[in-house]
C-alpha cells in the first residue's frame, strides 16, 4: 500500500483570494489543520510584515503533527530570512517557488529561461545549506517548455532537493492528458525516482479531484490540497472521499479521515464562506425534509438511493413496511428514514463485536480511548487520540479493524425522556461508494456511539466479503 501525501495551501490561496483572516483565525486554520494530521502545511510570509512573520513564528512553537513549509523564492538573501521565521518548528521545510512557463517567466521574474535555471540553482543551493528539507515548487509547470522543464527538474534534484512539485494553474488538462504529462517527465528525468514527486492541480474546470486522483498511480508521491473552497486547487475533503471510494486498498493516508468534514466546514466559517456552512453543529450537511406518508415503495426507493444507500428487494419491503408502521403516527422525514434503515435493513452476522470501551477526555488533556472487540472468540484492542472523545472512539475502533472508513454522517439523540435517558447514535459509513449505517442505543452515548460505529463497519465488511 503506497502512502500518500498531502499538502494543505488554506492559508497562502486565502490571502490569495483577498481573504482578510485576523491573527487568531490564521492560527485557528492551521491549528486544526495539524489536528488533522495533515502531511504538510504551506505558509507564506509577506514582505516586511511583522505580523506575518509573528504569526509563522507562533505557529512554528505549536504545531507538532504537521510539516510547516515556507514559501520562498524571491533571493538568497529572502530564503534566509524566511528560514529563520521557522526555524523553532519541530518540523520544517523551505519551498521553493518559481514559475516556469515562458509567459510566468517573463511577466513574473522578467527573466529568460537560461536566467530563470540559474537562479532555482541559486535558490535551491542556498535553502539546501540552511535546511535539511527544501522542495521545488515549479509553478504553471504545464504550459512550460518540455526540454526546459526536464532540465530545471534535474539541476534542482541535483543540488539537494528532497520534494519536487509540478503546479498546474490552468486545470484545463483532462485526466489522460495530465498523466501523460506526468508520465513525459518521468521518462525523461529518471532522477524522480530517487525524490518525492508532487502535484497541484488547478479546479477551474472541475476536474481537479479526478485529475488528482488518476495521478497517484504514474509515480505521484503526494497531492497539494486545500480545505478552504477555491477553484485554484483540488479540495481537501472531496479529493479523499474520491481516493477512499475509489482506491482505499491501494493508497494509505496519514489522515485522521473521520474529522475532515468538521475540519473543512469549521475553516470555511474561519474564512467567512458562508455557503459551506449551515450554522448548526451537526455533522451532517443535508437538509432534512419530511416523506409523504403516501408515498409509493418505488419512489422511496428512489428518495434511498439518492441517500446513498443500496438495499435488496427484500430489505426495501422491510425498510418499507417499518416506514408505513411509523408514518401512522407521524410524519417521518429523511433522518428518521436513516434510523429506518439503520435499524430494519442490511442486517448481518457480526463480524466485530464491542466487549468494552474506555474513555478519558477533559479540556486540558486530548482525548483518548481504548477499545476491545471480539472477532471469531479473539479479543483485540485498539488506542487512540482523537479531537474529542468520539473521534478518539471511532479511530480507536478503525486501528483494531485495520481500515479507514469515512464517516459520511453522526446523529445523536434520545430515545426516552429523562435524567436516565436511553441514548441513541446513528452513523453513517461512505466506504467503496457505498453507505452503510449503524444504530446504536445504550444509556451512555459514548457507548451508543460506538456500537453504532461497529454495527456499519460490519455492514462494510460483510459487503465486501460478500461481493
Amino acid at each position: 500500500m503506497k502512502s500518500v501525501s498531502v499538502s494543505d495551501m488554506s492559508l497562502v490561496l486565502a490571502e490569495n483570494d483577498g481573504r482578510d483572516l485576523s491573527f487568531k483565525e490564521k492560527m485557528e486554520i492551521v491549528k486544526r489543520l495539524n489536528e488533522l494530521c495533515v502531511d504538510v502545511v504551506e505558509v507564506a510570509p509577506l514582505k516586511n510584515d511583522k505580523a506575518e512573520e509573528l504569526l509563522i513564528k507562533t505557529l512554528c512553537s505549536c504545531i507538532n503533527k504537521s510539516v510547516i513549509s515556507c514559501r520562498t523564492g524571491k533571493d538568497a538573501e529572502t530564503v534566509e530570512r524566511d528560514f529563520s521565521l521557522i526555524f523553532g518548528a519541530k518540523k520544517k521545510r523551505l519551498n521553493v517557488c518559481v514559475p516556469v512557463s515562458s509567459v510566468q517567466m517573463e511577466y513574473l521574474l522578467g527573466k529568460k529561461p537560461k536566467a530563470v535555471e540559474e537562479l532555482i540553482v541559486s535558490l535551491v543551493d542556498k535553502a539546501v545549506s540552511l535546511c535539511g528539507d527544501v522542495e521545488i515548487s515549479l509553478l504553471d509547470a504545464t504550459r512550460a517548455e518540455p526540454a526546459f522543464l526536464y532540465s530545471v527538474v534535474r539541476a534542482a534534484i541535483s543540488h539537494g532537493v528532497k520534494t519536487v512539485s509540478l503546479i498546474d494553474f490552468t486545470g484545463s488538462m483532462l485526466p489522460s492528458e495530465f498523466t501523460d504529462f506526468i508520465s513525459g517527465v518521468k521518462a525523461a528525468v529518471p532522477e524522480l525516482d530517487g525524490v518525492k514527486l508532487c502535484i497541484g492541480v488547478s479546479d477551474a474546470f472541475s476536474m481537479g479531484t479526478a485529475t488528482a486522483v488518476s495521478a497517484l498511480p504514474f509515480g505521484v508521491d503526494g497531492v497539494k490540497v486545500s480545505a478552504y473552497r477555491t477553484e485554484n486547487a483540488v479540495s481537501l475533503d472531496k479529493f479523499v472521499s474520491a481516493l477512499v471510494a475509489t482506491s482505499q486498498k491501494d493508497y494509505a493516508l496519514n489522515l485522521n479521515v473521520t474529522a475532515i468534514k468538521r475540519t473543512v466546514r469549521a475553516i470555511a466559517e474561519l474564512c467567512g464562506d458562508k455557503a459551506d456552512v449551515n450554522g448548526d453543529e451537526k455533522f451532517s450537511d443535508e437538509k432534512t425534509e419530511d416523506i409523504e406518508k403516501t408515498v409509493t415503495q418505488a419512489a422511496l426507493s428512489k428518495i434511498i438511493k439518492k441517500r446513498g444507500y443500496d438495499l435488496s428487494a427484500a430489505d426495501l419491503k422491510k425498510v418499507y413496511s417499518e416506514f408505513l408502521r411509523l408514518s401512522d403516527k407521524k410524519t417521518v422525514n429523511t433522518k428518521e428514514l436513516d434510523v429506518i434503515i439503520a435499524t430494519s435493513a442490511m442486517q448481518v452476522p457480526e463480524t466485530y463485536s464491542l466487549v468494552s470501551f474506555s474513555v478519558n477526555s477533559s479540556n486540558v488533556i486530548a482525548a483518548t480511548a481504548s477499545v476491545v472487540l471480539s472477532k471469531n472468540s479473539e479479543k483485540m484492542s485498539g488506542l487512540s487520540f482523537g479531537n474529542g472523545p468520539v473521534d478518539a472512539a471511532f479511530l480507536a475502533v478503525e486501528s483494531v479493524v485495520g481500515r479507514h472508513f469515512e464517516l459520511d454522517d453522526f446523529e445523536l439523540g434520545a430515545v426516552t425522556e429523562g435524567k436516565e435517558a436511553i441514548g441513541q447514535a446513528i452513523v453513517k459509513l461512505r466506504f467503496n461508494g457505498a453507505i452503510y449505517s449503524g444504530r446504536g442505543v445504550s444509556t451512555d452515548i459514548i457507548g451508543a456511539s460506538i456500537r453504532a460505529y461497529v454495527n456499519a463497519i460490519n455492514k462494510a465488511v460483510y459487503s465486501e466479503c460478500d461481493g
